[in-house]
């Protein structure tokens, strides 16, 4: 009788694991994003379009967005809580210029002026109201103009003098699963959970910069001593870049299975990389991930 107890508890737990499997969902976001870099004033000025696409089975009449430059905004955010409570008081105590946030934030979904409300708790958090509701299956666009006083890099991204780590930038819709919303703001530990889609960048910088980026570098050209650089991926949660006037750049190439992926290296000191053999330990980096 126990034994088949166990048998019967086996497959009703294997009959749920598979129907829950059938069932899994996630969003998906495309993303369409076009940002100035202002190395003097340490600023960029963007434009977001954004496809957002409801896989669930639910109506959303919102949908909550991280705005983490506002993590550096004062104080009072959970970032600098969180700091404070870890020991550091550099940002606590921090002049004024070497503090971030994001503004003149204008959404629009298809086309129609939506309005926004301050999460509760947290001034990186905002609630988009969507116009009308997003029915399961359905997908609207979202678009803003966004402006970002880039932090000095006292966390994961800032800047450093005159380089540039731009990281967390641009407006985020946060993750929606089967558990509901997963708002949450920004802080210096653990990892990003975010929605994964395709991202299409274009990057305007001074000329004199090398950019590092995510993804495929797609086209590059100068107009006005400014250097235009566009950049895709797919399947991917995010998109960072770094901007340096002093970066070198090694190069090579890794075939995995039937697919030829290009490795690059940015680095400062010519000789030391060039003797360590850099692009050898990202090479083997991927091709352990690709094991596992």
């Amino acid at each position: 009788m126990n034994k088949l107890f166990i048998s019967l508890t086996l497959l009703l737990f294997a009959t749920s694991t598979f129907a829950q499997q059938n069932n899994y969902w996630q969003q998906e976001v495309n993303y369409r994003l076009d940002v100035s870099l202002n190395d003097t004033n340490k600023t960029l000025d963007g434009f977001l379009s954004l496809d957002y696409i409801n896989h669930s089975s639910d109506t959303l009449r919102f949908i909550w967005f991280h705005i983490w430059p506002n993590a550096y905004k004062n104080d009072q955010t959970a970032f600098s809580e969180q700091m404070l409570t870890n020991g550091r008081t550099d940002f606590y105590f921090s002049d004024e210029i070497k503090r971030g946030y994001i503004n003149q934030l204008n959404f629009k979904v298809d086309q129609t002026t939506a309005q926004t409300q301050d999460h509760k708790l947290h001034q990186d958090i905002i609630q988009l109201l969507l116009p009308k509701p997003l029915a399961p299956g359905s997908s609207c666009k979202i678009e803003t103009p966004f402006h970002v006083k880039l932090p000095y890099n006292f966390s994961r991204g800032g800047y450093i003098d005159s380089s540039f780590q731009i990281t967390q930038w641009y407006p985020k819709p946060a993750v929606y699963d089967k558990d509901g919303w997963h708002e949450m703001p920004y802080i210096d530990q653990g990892e990003f959970y975010s929605e994964f889609g395709s991202y299409d960048v274009k990057i305007n910088v001074p000329e004199k910069y090398v950019v590092a980026a995510t993804g495929k570098m797609i086209s590059a050209s100068t107009v006005d001593n400014r250097k235009i650089i566009q950049f895709q991926e797919n399947n991917i949660h995010d998109f960072a870049w770094f901007a340096d006037q002093h970066f070198f750049v090694l190069h090579d190439t890794l075939k995995i299975e039937n697919r030829v992926i290009d490795v690059n290296l940015f680095y400062y000191n010519r000789e030391l990389f060039k003797k360590i053999k850099g692009t050898d330990y990202i090479k083997k980096a991927i091709q352990s991930k690709n094991e596992w």
